[in-house]
Parts: structure tokens; sequence; C-alpha cells
């Protein structure tokens, strides 16, 4: 049984009927091809045709061929000539096909039709892309499974049955939010064995393959140092030096190719700092988040890691899944965890393991008080319970405020 994922569902489901193409991104293997066929199984029980609910992969071999709008425009109007009535055209990873959104809006002027668009890379939203689209187009965001998703996904498992909340959450840290490794019913070893063979193919095909890259022999390195330090603020200079550090001696200008080549694949996050007393972004010393712990596990062994880091990689794809921006808050010379943006409103963050003494608690709680505007401010830790309010600032359950999702 498919667990449905009402989170991006819901979302998908308020766009259903009027005419923008609906594009649903994320990286590979994070569930986009799944809600897909979860909404074409609703359409066909609201009695559309089956016949007209028009499913292609375009990452399989019989459509490789199919790289440019004028064949895609073919494809789509053979499709269309064969019905009647309302079409709907699910097209999934389609960022192979060069300027793809003139191709769907020529089929949206010709026929009576709904797009649903999804790709493992930014390379479906090239330059023009919203101009070509008419501007008539939503994106969706996917990411592998929040906590509350993964309990879901788990909950009928005999294996987790008598596990409590704190044991769920340190198996969801090692094996990861990757929605099929959580349907193999086989070993540690078999699942570590399915999140490489996914790290490799996102390297191989969305990264290296879709950028064209040609030096590809440190990225690996990049990557490892990406894993090493997340959580830790660093500038490219940074990763170029460990590199170097490693007998190969890369540019600048390449170690950012490769971060934007990784950021585009949805392998990893940038996230921004905002100074927050000066009310402005800052272009330095960003920090980087990974899409899935469980992949840093398999790809580099279980070792010895900053538990915060862990923490706060998860609050972050946390607050991404709600429909925040999320930055890096620096507040004089203190930094804030997170400045979670929504429209006009703004949330800041810190998160933490525990808070034993008093002096873990002024090192989470100082830095929020030191910020003197009205936003909602808050600390949340590992602790099983609410235990302090300083300043009407409280420590919050961090495992409680993920169920709440």
């Amino acid at each position: 049984m498919m667990v449905r994922r009402e989170l991006y569902l819901k979302r998908i489901e308020m766009y259903i009927g009027r005419p923008v193409v609906k594009l649903i991104t994320g990286v590979r293997r994070s569930g986009k091809t799944t809600i897909l066929r979860q909404i074409r199984d609703e359409l066909l029980e609201n009695e559309t045709p089956k016949e007209n609910a028009i499913y292609i992969n375009f990452d399989g071999l019989n459509y490789a061929y199919l790289t440019e709008e004028e064949q895609l425009y073919a494809l789509l109007a053979e499709e269309a000539d064969q019905r009647e009535g309302k079409l709907w055209f699910f097209l999934d990873e389609l960022q192979n096909v060069k300027n793809w959104a003139k191709a769907v809006t020529a089929i949206s002027s010709e026929y009576d039709c709904e797009f649903f668009v999804t790709s493992s890379t930014n390379k479906l939203l090239y330059d023009g892309f919203a101009r070509d689209l008419a501007y008539r187009y939503v994106k969706i965001d996917i990411y592998p499974l929040i906590f509350s998703e993964y309990l879901e996904f788990i909950k009928d498992k005999e294996e987790f049955k008598e596990k409590s909340e704190e044991e769920l959450f340190k198996s969801y840290l090692l094996n990861g939010a990757m929605p099929g490794v959580h349907s193999l019913n086989e070993t540690i070893g078999t699942r570590k064995s399915y999140l490489q063979d996914i790290y490799n193919s996102i390297l191989l095909k969305d990264v290296v393959q879709c950028n064209k890259l040609r030096d590809i022999s440190h990225i690996d390195r990049i990557m490892q140092f990406i894993m090493e330090n997340v959580g830790n603020t660093f500038s490219p200079k940074a990763i170029k030096d460990y590199v170097k550090d490693q007998g190969v001696t890369i540019s600048v200008d390449t170690v950012y190719s490769f971060l934007d080549a990784l950021m585009g694949a949805y392998l990893i996050y940038r996230v921004p700092r905002y100074d927050i007393k000066n009310d402005k972004l800052l272009e330095t010393q960003e920090k980087y988040y990974i899409c899935d712990f469980g992949m840093k596990n398999a790809v580099m062994g279980k070792l010895p890691s900053n538990y915060e880091a862990e923490l706060e990689n998860v609050l972050y794809l946390e607050l991404l899944s709600r429909g925040f921006k999320v930055y890096v808050g620096k507040q004089g010379r203190y930094q804030i965890d997170f400045m979670a943006t929504k429209q006009e409103d703004r949330t800041y963050i810190n998160c933490c393991n525990l808070l034993p003494d008093n002096e873990a608690v002024r090192k989470e709680f100082n830095p929020l008080i030191k910020v003197k505007d009205n936003y909602f401010k808050i600390v949340l830790s590992m602790d099983s319970n609410a235990r302090i309010n300083k300043g009407g600032i409280m420590n919050y359950p961090l495992l409680k405020f993920l169920c709440e999702a």
C-alpha cells in the first residue's frame, strides 16, 4: 500500500482544475513519481477515463531520444489526437527536454488539457521558462520524509512497534528519509546499498551528465567536505583548501560551479546568513545541509558526528517542507540557527540536544534575547518536557514539534 503524503497532495490538489502547469521538483527518489500516481488514481476514481490520464516517463530508454521541444510537441499532439474529452498529462522527469515549456503551452492552447510535470534537477527551470508558460505555473517542492511522515511509513512494521519515540528518531537518522528505503524488509546492509545506489545515480545523472561536467575527479572530495561540515559556516575557499590538502588544485570558481550543480540536483542546500540588526542578506559564510542523513551514513559510514548538526539538518528540512524560507541569523557577534520566514512573518529558532545546566541555557537563549523585535522566538531541544521560559522565550521538545506537522 502506498502511503499518502498529504502535506504535498493537498498543496497540489488546490490547483487541480486550474489553468496552471503543476511543477513538482525534488531530489531523485524523494517520492515525486508516487505522488503523480496518487493524483492520477484520484482522478480515475472521480470518473476520469483511464486513457485520458496519460503518464509518460522521460527518464527511461523509451524516450531517451526526445530532447527537443518539437519532438515533445509531436508526441503530446499524437497522444491528444487519439482521445476525446479533457486530457491529463503526467510528464515525469522532463528536465532534459530543451524549451519544454513552449511545447506544453502550445498543446494547452490547442487541446483541453492539464499538465503535471516533475524534475529531479533545477534544469527544468531554464531561463525564460516562466515566460514560455505565460507565467501560468505553480511549483511544489518535494522533500524526503519528514519525521511525522516517517512514523506513518513505519507504523505497521513489527521491528518498530515496541520502540519509543526517541528510538524511532535514532532509526530515522540512521536509515534516512528516502521513502523507498522504508519499503525494504531487508537488512541494514541492503538499505545501505540502496542509498549508495541513489547517491551514485544522483551524482551521475543529475550532477555530472545534467551539467556536462568534465573534470569530476574531485566531486567526491567536495561532497565529503560538505558532509563532514553540515551545520558549520564556511566559504568555498575552505573547500578549495581542503581539496588542495589532498593533493588536488582547483579554483574557487570551480568550487562554485560544483556547488551550484549539487544544489541544482537538490542533493545539498545552501542557507544564507541574514544580518538581523542591519536587516540585510549576507553573501559569505553560508551553511550547507544535505537532503538525507541516511544517505550520508551509507556513503561515509556511521562515524562519530556532531549530533546537534544532525538535529539542525532535520529541522531545516522540516521548515522547508512547511513552506518557510530559511536563513542563518546573525545578531551582532551571536548566531541564531534559523530565521524562518513566511510572507511577512518570522520565527527565530535555536536547536540543540539537551539543556542540562545554566551554561547551556545561556548559550541557546542569549542570542534570541539579543533580538529586540516582537517576532516569535523558541529553543527546540531533545529534552522530553518544556522546562524553561526565559524572557518569554520557550524551550519546547523538538520531537513534539516535529510530530505536529
